[in-house]
């Protein structure tokens, strides 16, 4: 670690917007950034990108986000992603929806307070947003997002013979494809922020009757694009299922699962070629440049595949999907009865369950342009590391995302020169992934110096007992029960069983396949507009977000209930 007061890539908090939260940034970042994944892709591009996108918005001026040294929409802290919430809670003020409004669609209660300035206000943008909000309930069509999807499938389709490529080449043609990524961003933000515009016409329109109404009556978006992976590995798995030699490699393991494949089972192996063409750019921690995706190491997908195959047919996700649509009917008639006959409440509501559904799967769509691309930039990346590795220049392949964007020319021109200085920083980088970072950081009061954060070890948390709930936030409507299994990381994945309830840390999409094998899904971050949040409605899963230190208050294998309406947790017996 550089100092005792941050890590590498840290950057320094916003005045005019203090409080930043690691809600919803969790499940963009779970783990630390890499150096590389900072300085390369997310401080010089996708920040300004994300400001360009609050532009676009009417939010704000440009200027309003060009008075400190970097846009004040997020931050790295300890090594890790944080959003900048009061950010998003003055596009919240300026749409008309209030800042609480925006806590309960994105982030929590526990929140430290917004201190209400005479600049939150602006009536010039606010009435620019209002369209902007009408738009958003009203509008059926997104050019912009159709746009960088264009641009994002181009530059997959295109991709050069990277084996072919000198070391400078790689390197440059990564370079490349960074504006592309600062472009897509613009709809990852829109998309992002008129996703809570539905969510809140509801709360709004329901009030204090049952909030888990709103969660329920919302249910599946359809066409999400970060869920197609999930039903293409569940194909998979029903290939495998269906022929008993398959079944047989399966069941000698992972590790060296894709050679065997490869070797004696041409038509299968055809079938995943395909599936990592399609959806190779996807995979745990996918936001990180220098994190390993499906394409860079299959046996992550393999994995996920190996534990659908255990399932029979009736658990399908279709099977799923429809117990979600019968609940979603029955909140409707519900919503529909505390609405009485208001026909201008009946005409919002209709409305703003259309948006909530249609920017659901506009969001999804919006990051798998930006991973897409990004990916593209992984895969030179990657090559030059294998390079660099096979020739000995650098302890393992993966050290090079250790590496600052500047130090890449170091290592194009001197390859050998950064081999003690990348096995050093990534032992430093490794010990950020054992911190027990706040969950909410205030630059009011300051920053905690990084030697001051505490280790997970550490931290002292209650245990819960039968009978104890744990309150969370509704994610994906439904009650089920099973033993809890406690998995912090998609590499663990062999340790959960089917039908068990799966308690994680947080899920990124990569995650979601696992929720067609669980009876429900708890996780220690997120909320109603997390990424994942939104496919485990897709795939029909009960799902209860922000359960807090879930992974370290529920015992493992202990028999619970989760009600994913309401984000309550039962503890039923050890």
């Amino acid at each position: 670690m550089t100092d005792q007061h941050g890590w590498l890539i840290d950057t320094v908090p916003s005045e005019r917007f203090p409080v930043y939260t690691r809600l919803n940034a969790n499940d963009v970042l779970p783990d630390p950034i890499t150096p590389l994944g900072a300085s390369f892709c997310w401080i010089p591009h996708i920040i300004p990108g994300w400001a360009a996108g609050y532009s676009a918005l009417d939010a704000f001026t440009p200027s309003e986000l060009a008075q400190e040294d970097m846009a004040p929409v997020a931050g790295f802290f300890y090594g890790y992603l944080y959003i900048n919430q009061s950010n998003v809670r003055v596009v919240g003020i300026r749409a008309g929806i209030g800042w609480r409004a925006i806590d309960a669609a994105f982030f929590s209660a526990d929140s430290p307070p917004h201190e209400e300035r005479p600049d939150d206000v602006n009536e010039e943008l606010s009435a620019k947003m209002a369209a902007r909000t009408q738009w958003a309930l009203t509008t059926t069509t997104f050019p912009e997002l159709e746009e960088e999807r264009l641009l994002a499938d181009r530059v997959r389709a295109s991709r050069p013979d990277l084996a072919a490529l000198t070391p400078a080449a790689l390197v440059a043609y990564a370079r490349s494809l960074m504006p592309i990524e600062r472009l897509c961003w613009r709809s990852e933000t829109i998309g992002s922020n008129q996703a809570a515009t539905g969510p809140a016409v509801l709360g709004q329109l329901l009030g204090e009757a049952d909030p888990s109404l709103v969660v329920q009556v919302i249910g599946q978006a359809g066409d999400v694009d970060s869920a197609a992976p999930s039903f293409a590995l569940w194909d998979l798995s029903r290939l495998v299922r269906a022929d008993d030699s398959l079944m047989a490699e399966f069941d000698r393991g992972v590790s060296g699962l894709l050679g065997r494949i490869e070797s004696g089972h041409a038509d299968f192996a055809a079938q995943f070629a395909r599936f990592l063409r399609d959806f190779g750019y996807r995979g745990p921690s996918e936001w990180d440049l220098g994190a390993d995706s499906w394409e860079t190491r299959p046996e992550l997908a393999l994995g996920l595949v190996d534990r659908l195959r255990q399932l029979g047919d009736e658990a399908s996700p279709a099977s799923r999907q429809g117990d979600q649509e019968r609940q979603r009917n029955e909140a409707t008639s519900r919503a529909l009865e505390i609405l009485g006959g208001n026909a201008e409440a009946l005409a919002t509501f209709e409305l703003a369950v259309a948006s909530a559904r249609r920017f659901g799967a506009w969001r999804e769509r919006a990051k798998t342009n930006c991973i897409k691309v990004m990916h593209e930039a992984r895969m030179a990346l990657t090559e030059l590391a294998r390079r660099l590795h096979a020739e000995g220049h650098l302890e393992s392949a993966r050290q090079l995302f250790m590496a600052t964007d500047d130090e890449l020319d170091i290592l194009v021109a001197q390859p050998e020169a950064l081999r003690e200085r990348l096995a050093e920083r990534e032992q430093r980088w490794r010990e950020l992934a054992d911190l027990d970072i706040p969950t909410f950081l205030d630059a009011r009061t300051g920053v905690q110096p990084l030697a001051e954060i505490p280790r997970r070890a550490e931290a002292r948390v209650e245990v819960a007992k039968p009978g104890d709930v744990l309150q969370g936030g509704p994610a994906s409507a439904g009650v089920a029960r099973g033993r809890a299994r406690v998995v912090q990381d998609t590499a663990s994945i062999a340790d959960f069983q089917p039908g068990e309830v799966l308690i994680a840390p947080q899920t990124d999409p990569s995650w979601t396949p696992l929720f067609m094998v669980a009876a429900a899904v708890v996780v220690d971050v997120g909320a109603m507009g997390s990424h994942a949040m939104i496919v485990s409605r897709e795939l029909g899963i009960p799902c209860a977000a922000g359960v807090t230190a879930a992974t370290r208050r529920i015992p493992d294998g202990a028999e619970v209930e989760v009600d994913g309406s309401t984000g309550k947790v039962t503890v039923l017996s050890l």
